[in-house]
């Protein structure tokens, strides 16, 4: 089922991979071009359900998968043309093979759709700690649609750990008072509170919207996810230094919050074309890195003045 807001979907450029073996990860790479992907990032054009083995357990602190939904879209192969038992049956086996590659304190964000989220969150809670359920608001405009039920504009995120040690560092994703609220919200009891200091904690309900095909943002990819919402998981649950794998890489958003924020990478894409695109907006965000440390440190720099 499509949901009727979807906007027009434009094929994906022809062009799968196959399953590659161990020897061959040089080849399995995305595309070279004349721009460079850091090492820590590592872009497969490969199938991770076959290639899960040449991944070590216990290596990865974040898992961000933002798999096909099993709504029929067109991801340039016929990875999305699952349904019912068939997809479900698909998610749990990669489930089985994603879980064990996660270190003890590791966590996993999966999105999925409202028609197949109760299924996939039983399931995980039969392997995992829940952590929280997260509503995507899509903020998608009040338009025309369905008369017949009320209109979908929300993705669902269910948000896993390993056990209850699990990583998360609440203090790089809090949202910031603005100056009228933080005044309305000070107290004497409340002062030199982090809270209102720093921000709050950002609720289960993420109000972002979708990437319209006239954001700057937008790569030719039908289901590309905001580097706003990505980020917030990188940064909150995979420690500076840690490792993130994404196990259905598309245009490689995770990738890039990853380059932007010092994470390494792992990724998994069937799709060559999407490779490629994932490989330079890569390359865009490794260039841009330095830039932004640097004024990060100013920034501190000039508030400690």
């Amino acid at each position: 089922m499509r949901d009727e807001f979807d906007e027009p979907q434009m094929p994906a450029p022809a062009g799968e991979a196959g399953a590659e073996t161990a020897a061959s990860v040089t080849a399995a790479e995305a595309p070279t071009t004349a721009s460079t992907v850091p090492d820590s990032i590592r872009l497969l054009n490969r199938d991770f359900l076959t290639d899960a083995a040449n991944l070590p357990d216990a290596s990865i602190d974040l898992i961000v998968a933002d798999p096909p939904y099993g709504l029929g879209k067109d991801y340039g192969n016929d990875s999305d043309m699952r349904s019912g038992e068939d997809f479900l049956a698909w998610t749990y086996g990669w489930l089985d093979l994603a879980i064990p590659k996660l270190k003890a304190s590791g966590s996993l964000y999966v999105f999925c759709t409202w028609q197949y989220a109760p299924e996939i969150f039983v399931y995980l809670k039969s392997k995992m700690t829940m952590i929280n359920e997260i509503v995507w608001d899509r903020r998608v405009p009040s338009m025309g649609g369905t008369t017949r039920r009320f209109t979908s504009v929300h993705d669902n995120i269910g948000f896993f750990a390993v056990s209850k040690d699990y990583y998360f560092d609440l203090d790089p994703v809090r949202i910031p008072y603005d100056a009228v609220t933080k005044k309305a919200r000070s107290r004497k009891l409340f002062e030199g509170s982090k809270w209102l200091e720093l921000g709050y904690n950002p609720k289960d309900v993420w109000s972002v919207s979708r990437l319209h095909r006239q954001h700057a943002e937008r790569v030719d990819h039908p289901t590309q996810k905001p580097l706003e919402i990505v980020e917030r998981m990188v940064l909150a649950s995979c420690p500076p230094g840690g490792r993130v794998l994404d196990p259905f890489m598309g245009s490689g958003t995770t990738a890039v919050a990853c380059a932007r924020h010092q994470r390494e990478f792992v990724g998994y894409e069937i799709n060559e074309s999407y490779c490629a695109i994932a490989h330079e907006r890569v390359s865009m965000a490794a260039i841009a890195a330095p830039a932004r440390a640097s004024a990060a440190v100013s920034t501190a720099v000039a508030a400690g003045a």
